[in-house]
């Protein structure tokens, strides 16, 4: 009986993968949902009855488990770097000539037509996400987060119904493929129908409903949202028998991966540009969001051999559609402040739909902007969204505007807090530099609860706002005074006693940050999270920091060399930490128990490291890269993102890639990690 249900499980999961693929991948279904649902429920029995026959890659798994604690934050085997962006035709070109160039390419031509081959397809909007096979299983799925190390996110990546759990055919060992995570225009409508009816906030556009979703940290939730997902590139794969990208992604779709249709070979410039012509007049048609056409170079030792700059790939280019103008009323010009005291005028609009959402706000930069413009309120103006993304105007349709219509005049004192606004020298913004400013005091709370800084788990932007508005949050001191009124807390919209637990949890364990972390959390003008972290390990505690001069901020030595901090860093929080309001927030901190203290970095003149430029690529087994690259620096090293002539050692982990094979060329030393961990060992020693 036993080796009947087995076989019967096996017979399951092949028959529900292969409906699943035509269904979601194929679009050529052969049986009924209700077939389908019939067939799951059978396997889904099966495997409650026979524990031991689990499978990580059983169809069952898409519709979710356990609700999560969190995301693990895990390295990317190879980065996920960001594309560049043109916007003409005249851009496109210039790329490819830069492309030849970088080849060597010989060309007559005098526009540069040599014969590169390229490969053109739909930039989708969604989320971007690497998906990682082993021996044909998916092991793991991460969003892109910095590029070099994204959350990990696998089990709601299951729950997308064309992302197979188990790959078809003889896949490579180890495949790591890059791709976008999108919602369907039906399912976006559905989802924000509902929500309507919940009497919910509704999302703005399919890829903001997208990014919400995958970091729902309950999976079950996420199979109910109907994403879906297209692969479009390439991490580590071994054993990597391609010699071009476009026979890759043929190949990869034989494994059951999800490519789209539209993915195309060229061989000239000019049918490339063809094409993103003529794919324009589709994009209306498709079920899904797309902003651009994609452009790379189809030989994949050409990819190599161009690399990549710190932030993109040199041999793909993004071009994006111009951006969807729209024509609407200017009812009103209000004023923002930003958590650095910035005043920033906002329009006002009579609502209108610009590429694909309604938009009644948009930004207007600044004083200058305004007056090059000259927009008035009560102007017909013209509206877009700089990146599809951020509303903006653009311009002011004079021909149409009404009558005694008055010049704008910048404010003279803090929409806020009604203290003067300053222009200070060399400077377009406006700006209130009152530091308890009250909505300045809102966006530094946000910022200073921000990951990356306090990282306080629970107070998002929302909550900050929220307690903010019932006055228990009006300076950082009150964080550490949540606890004191969970009461009222509790009493608040959507409050129950686990979120209050939640908060008050991250509120703890944000003490303990340490006070290079505190210190770039507080918003102070032109401190950054790298300078806050010099001088906090050089200084060792805030009271150190507060009785230096602004010379003392500046001039000292880390491993020989100059500090790097700048006059206008060390004035300025030798100004914040002298003020009366810089006093109270330190004293609020250090009396609700938050370490203001960092340890001191020694300098060993005789580091190895003292003096290197190094990379660090691969994954690790022992190190995070995170962490390892800041104990490298304490150890003298300054370390990059890219190999160059300049490098002087490069650090591989497994699965280390192009940065390891450009190392090799320009016979750049290499340690492994059992170099390091035995070079750290003796220096600890």
């Amino acid at each position: 009986m036993t080796q009947d249900a087995r076989q019967r499980i096996d017979q399951l999961r092949k028959e529900l993968n292969h409906h699943n693929k035509l269904y979601y991948t194929d679009a050529k279904p052969e049986v009924s949902d209700q077939r389908y649902d019939e067939l799951m429920a059978e396997l889904a029995t099966l495997e409650r009855q026979h524990p031991e026959y689990q499978s990580p890659d059983s169809p069952t798994h898409r519709v979710g488990g356990q609700v999560l604690d969190g995301f693990e934050t895990k390295d990317h085997a190879r980065p996920m770097l960001s594309i560049d962006n043109t916007y003409d035709q005249e851009e496109l070109t210039a790329w490819h000539r830069r492309v030849i160039s970088g080849l060597g390419v010989e060309s007559n031509d005098l526009f540069g037509d040599a014969q590169i081959e390229y490969v053109a397809e739909p930039k989708i909007d969604g989320v971007a996400i690497s998906l990682r096979y082993e021996d044909g299983i998916l092991v793991q799925a991460l969003t892109r987060g910095n590029g070099q190390q994204g959350d990990d996110i696998t089990a709601n990546a299951k729950t997308v119904r064309n992302i197979p759990l188990k790959l078809e055919g003889n896949p490579p060992a180890v495949l790591e493929v890059r791709g976008e995570v999108y919602m369907p225009h039906a399912s976006f409508k559905t989802i924000n129908e509902k929500r309507e009816q919940d009497g919910k906030e509704l999302f703005a556009n399919p890829r903001n409903a997208t990014a919400g979703t995958l970091k729902q940290k309950d999976p079950k939730a996420v199979a109910k949202r109907n994403l879906r997902c297209f692969v479009h590139g390439r991490g580590v794969v071994e054993p990597d028998t391609w010699l071009t990208y476009f026979d890759f992604m043929q190949a990869i779709k034989t494994f059951g991966l999800p490519v789209n249709e539209y993915v195309k070979p060229f061989d000239k410039l000019d049918d490339v540009w063809q094409f993103i012509e003529d794919f324009a007049d589709k994009r209306s048609e498709l079920p899904y969001d797309t902003d651009g056409i994609v452009v790379k170079v189809n030989n994949l030792e050409a990819q190599e051999a161009l690399g990549n700059t710190t932030k993109s790939p040199r041999w793909c280019i993004a071009y994006k559609y111009p951006a969807e103008q729209v024509q609407t009323q200017l009812l009103d010009i209000t004023w923002q402040v930003g958590k650095g005291g910035t005043v920033t005028p906002v329009a006002e609009l009579a609502p209108v739909f610009v590429a694909g959402t309604t938009v009644r706000r948009a930004t207007l930069h600044n004083m200058d902007e305004i007056n090059r413009k000259d927009i008035r309120v009560g102007d017909r103006v013209v509206v877009e969204k700089a990146g599809e993304i951020i509303p903006q105007v653009v311009s002011v349709v004079l021909e149409q505007r009404p009558d005694k219509t008055k010049p704008t005049s910048a404010p003279a004192t803090c929409p806020s807090c009604d203290g003067p606004v300053v222009r200070e020298d060399g400077e377009t913004a406006l700006r209130c530099n009152n530091p308890q400013c009250p909505a300045q005091v809102r966006e530094k709370l946000i910022w200073f609860a921000g990951r990356g800084q306090m990282d306080i788990d629970g107070l998002g932007e929302k909550v900050v706002h929220q307690l903010a508005d019932v006055d228990l949050l009006k300076s950082f001191g009150d964080v550490f005074k949540l606890k004191d009124h969970a009461g009222q807390i509790l009493t608040l919209d959507r409050f129950g006693q686990t979120k209050l637990d939640n908060l008050i949890s991250g509120i703890e364990q944000s003490k303990q940050r340490g006070l290079a972390r505190l210190l770039g959390s507080l918003g102070i003008r032109h401190l950054g999270t790298k300078a806050a972290r010099i001088i906090a390990q050089h200084f060792g505690d805030i009271d150190a920091i507060a009785k230096a001069s602004v010379d003392e901020l500046q001039d000292f030595e880390v491993m020989g060399n100059k500090s790097g901090i700048g006059p206008q860093i060390a004035q300025s929080l030798h100004d914040f930490l002298a003020s009366d309001a810089g006093k109270q927030i330190i004293d609020d901190l250090n009396d609700a128990g938050v370490n203001l203290t960092e340890d001191k970095v020694a300098q060993p003149q005789d580091s190895p490291f003292v003096g290197k430029t190094l990379v660090i690529t691969g994954s690790f087994a022992d190190y995070d890269r995170k962490a390892l690259t800041e104990q490298l620096q304490n150890l003298g090293a300054k370390v990059t993102g890219s190999v160059s002539k300049k490098t002087t050692l490069v650090i591989a982990g497994e699965a280390a890639g192009s940065k390891l094979a450009k190392a090799n060329d320009l016979g750049i030393e290499v340690w492994d990690e059992a170099k390091l961990t035995e070079t750290l060992n003796n220096i600890s020693n």
